[in-house]
């Protein structure tokens, strides 16, 4: 999972055009099985407006070894030279359930890691249209219960459809704080009023081990305390950021 953010109008344009014409050559790329280009939402987790100028990309490759090597080509590097930031979470999936568009294809490793207990989790759902306003309705609650919530280290909200296809990426200490907030919260129990009502049209909950990371966010590698291994940084490209306007 990799989030990248660009600093004024020039860069949000020049950044996102070049994401997008990159999404072709991944798509062609025989070693990545399963690839997303998302908008990011503002807020901590589900929210429908936009955080514009931040780009999360979520790829699923077979061989780590590609993956970093995609991270130091010229493509990548070139549009992480005129972002602000970017921030990358290698992960390895240790359990999962449901789908997205249709995928669901993962390699599990084992649900233990040695980063003292860290976990990850993606959880993503389409929502029929019919249950859209009982669905956003629920949100502010959540946020605010989300926010400062004991363990939760990052809480990101992606998309690729506003409103109707939601996503929310989180970094947790434990797997005890991400359970207590997924389950035992209004979270939980808003998540299941929308399942029982057969709200969802498409959903998936998928857990994480968070196996090396790269770059930084808010100025800092989010991972590095907790002894996540750092991939080593390519040779920055000169490529100058334009003035933000």
């Amino acid at each position: 999972m990799t989030f990248i953010k660009f600093e004024g109008i020039l860069n949000q344009f020049w950044g996102i055009s070049k994401l997008l014409h990159l999404r072709f050559t991944i798509k062609k790329n025989k070693h990545v099985e399963f690839f997303k280009l998302l908008g990011a939402g503002s807020g901590l987790g589900y929210r429908a407006w936009p955080k514009y100028g931040v780009i999360g990309v979520f790829m699923v490759w077979d061989e780590i070894d590609e993956a970093k090597a995609f991270f130091h080509s010229d493509r990548f590097t070139n549009i992480s030279a005129t972002s602000s930031e970017q921030y990358t979470v290698f992960l390895q999936p240790s359990s999962s359930r449901g789908t997205w568009s249709g995928f669901g294809n993962w390699r599990f490793g084992s649900q233990e890691n040695g980063n003292k207990g860290l976990v990850c989790a993606l959880t993503r759902a389409t929502i029929k249209r019919r249950y859209l306003y009982d669905f956003w309705k629920m949100v502010p609650s959540i946020s605010m219960i989300q926010k400062n919530y004991p363990g939760l280290i990052f809480s990101q909200g992606v998309g690729e459809v506003p409103v109707l296809e939601q996503a929310t990426f989180t970094i947790w200490e434990n797997t005890q704080s991400m359970e207590e907030f997924a389950y035992t919260t209004f979270h939980g129990k808003a998540i299941q009023r929308v399942r029982q009502a057969n709200g969802f049209k498409e959903q998936m909950f998928t857990r994480f081990n968070p196996i090396m990371s790269y770059g930084t966010w808010e100025g800092s590698n989010l991972l590095e305390k907790y002894g996540v291994p750092v991939m080593e940084s390519p040779i920055p490209v000169a490529i100058p950021v334009v003035n933000s306007i």
